[in-house]
């Protein structure tokens, strides 16, 4: 085992981290050191890398593994000093750490451990994304976990009110939209709604829902009868109804931040051209279009559908042992949650059509072949691996995508071959 180049492993903790200096043949030449993550401490570890230089003639590798924003700090920090990273899978350096027989983890082992690996598997230089890309990356994580808190809150909303104002729920499906919420501001209990100045609360709803006179009656005649309903059957919790309040202002924040989180997303996805490119495709729209072209960043790092499937983490993971092979194989789901997530939606609206009308014909006429030798659910994944290799496509070759059909997919390509002979 042997390198051209010194390689250090570090083992990254928040306060503080360990680092090991390896020889070219992989020997230890620095034993594992503790040092503060502070300026000072980056600056020593730097001035123990550079005595490694003038004793190897060449600038040591730096492995170390991604552990959440942890790592980002070292990554930003080495790449600005010319330094090769090598960003390691938690997945593989466990790998080598649970290779020994005996039962012995400590931060000092796991720091040579990790810069035995470049010794061991084939590992892939970590290129830092370009700024705008980077920069939709946070934006976009941020915008799924700020929504992500904005369900809890909704559900806990709709519980209060499935007490204190049953039926509620039901005249607003969506109660995280804007005239809901600006009721419940207002009205938050089935006596403010009763006593209400009728023009006033039509108004408000007229204003908020931006719909017709007529429809805003309507749905203020369907809140009085809740209301009189919920004097009767709902819970009269003064607690509850603060409560309700106290949600609803929530929600009215979040959806405001969510708003702006927006705004901050296109005018960077405007920016970028793979966004675009990806909202040619039926279904991937203005939100799903910059998780996805964030998530996969430059797709020159991927050679064929077949390495982007695998990134995604929607390959299926084999299960064979001697005559056995497994069927029910699940999502191997290593990669980003984010981009599963992105794709799953992207599926799942791939398959609407009301009136003959179809998101994505071709899509769905082929999950009607697929359901019918799989569950939903492995069919839905068919749909996102086959979704993956439309993206791919239109990546790589940097072009919009373009709806046929399979035939003539087939008649195509025999053409390109009649004219190659």
């Amino acid at each position: 085992m042997s390198s051209k180049c010194p390689v250090v492993g570090i083992d990254v903790a928040k306060e503080f981290c360990y680092f090991a200096l390896l020889s070219p043949d992989s020997k230890i030449h620095i034993k594992p050191t503790k040092i503060m993550n502070t300026l000072r401490g980056w600056d020593d570890m730097l001035l123990a890398f550079k005595k490694a230089e003038e004793v190897f003639k060449v600038k040591p590798t730096i492995l170390l593994e991604s552990t959440g924003h942890y790592s980002e700090n070292f990554i930003h920090f080495f790449i600005r000093n010319d330094y090769k990273v090598f960003l390691i899978n938690p997945l593989q350096s466990h790998s080598i750490k649970s290779s020994g027989i005996r039962k012995a983890k400590t931060d000092k082992l796991d720091c040579v451990d990790i810069a035995k690996l470049y010794f061991i598997i084939d590992l892939r230089e970590y290129i830092k994304p370009d700024e705008y890309t980077y920069n939709l990356k946070l934006l976009t994580r941020t915008y799924f976990k700020y929504s992500e808190e904005k369900t809890v809150v909704v559900n806990q909303l709709a519980a209060a009110l499935d007490q204190a104002i049953p039926g509620f729920t039901k005249i607003f499906k969506n109660i995280s939209g804007k005239t809901p919420i600006d009721l419940l501001i207002k009205y938050n209990s089935p006596d403010a709604l009763l006593n209400a100045d009728r023009e006033e609360a039509i108004n408000q709803i007229k204003m908020s829902s931006r719909k017709s006179k007529e429809k805003a009656i309507e749905k203020y005649e369907m809140l009085v009868a809740c209301a009189k309903d919920a004097k009767r059957i709902g819970v009269a919790s003064e607690a509850l109804f603060e409560i309700i309040k106290f949600y609803a202002e929530e929600l009215e924040h979040r959806n405001t931040q969510l708003n702006s989180l927006m705004e901050s997303i296109n005018r960077l996805s405007i920016i970028i051209p793979s966004v675009e490119l990806l909202k040619s495709i039926p279904a991937i729209g203005e939100k799903m279009a910059p998780i996805i072209a964030a998530e996969i960043g430059d797709i020159s790092r991927f050679s064929n559908a077949k390495q982007l499937i695998a990134y995604c983490g929607i390959d299926p993971s084999v299960k064979q042992s001697g005559n056995f092979i497994g069927s029910k194989n699940k999502f191997t789901k290593r990669g980003s949650p984010y981009l599963r997530w992105a794709l799953y939606m992207a599926a799942v609206g791939s398959l609407k059509h009301k009136d003959g009308k179809y998101a994505n014909r071709v899509i769905y006429e082929y999950y009607e072949k697929k359901i019918q030798s799989k569950v939903k659910k492995q069919a839905i994944g068919a749909i996102m691996n086959k979704l993956v290799r439309i993206i791919f496509s239109v990546l790589k070759n940097n072009r919009k995508f373009v709806m046929i059909t399979p035939e003539k997919q087939v008649e195509l390509y025999k053409h390109s071959l009649r004219l190659s002979a």
